[in-house]
């Protein structure tokens, strides 16, 4: 009877115009809510910053299994003198996972790939920066979903039965049901 139920979940879902994915843009819709929060930081004594990360892109399939984000981030870094202001650029890859419990998708095994400051002048003072912002984002991106099943839909609820894991393609993560 459950073969049955899945041969009916599948023919039902590859007879719609599209099977079920989600796509780089509706990743970077929710990154760009999710993260968009001011993180502080002491960098040095007398030495504090404040950065909030912004312009999130998400590339799906690029790298065999995973997912790239850039983001930059903008810094105020307070200091005995005067205020400094700066542009971090990140980039990093995760690699997405599906959840079946709590119907959830997760990024992990977070690495940071590339980082960049402009003014150059500035690299140096907030690559200590970078290393704590990054370690802030890898947490959270591997302990909060980027992606949930809606509660309502047919669809959803076929994939909240019989959705067991992701497949990475480019431009979109499936969903694969299997009994």
């Amino acid at each position: 009877m459950r073969v049955l139920t899945l041969l009916l979940v599948t023919l039902g879902l590859g007879g719609c115009a599209a099977s079920y994915s989600v796509t780089e843009t509706e990743l970077e819709g929710y990154l760009n809510n999710a993260l968009r929060k001011e993180q502080r930081a002491e960098l040095n004594p007398g030495l504090s910053a404040t950065m909030t990360l912004s312009d999130i892109d998400v590339t799906i399939g690029d790298e065999a299994e995973r997912v790239a984000i850039r983001t930059r981030s903008s810094v105020k870094v307070k200091t005995p003198l005067i205020p400094l202001r700066a542009e971090l650029a990140f980039t990093f890859s995760a690699k997405p996972w599906y959840d079946s419990d709590d119907h959830s998708v997760y990024l992990k095994d977070v690495a940071l790939s590339e980082v960049s400051a402009s003014p150059e002048e500035l690299e140096q003072l907030l690559i200590p920066l970078s290393r704590e912002a990054m370690q802030v984002v890898k947490l959270y991106l591997e302990n909060q979903p980027v992606y949930q099943l809606d509660q309502q839909g047919w669809k959803e609820d076929l994939l909240r039965q019989f959705g067991r894991e992701l497949k990475v393609s480019p431009g979109q993560l499936e969903f694969v049901l299997k009994p």
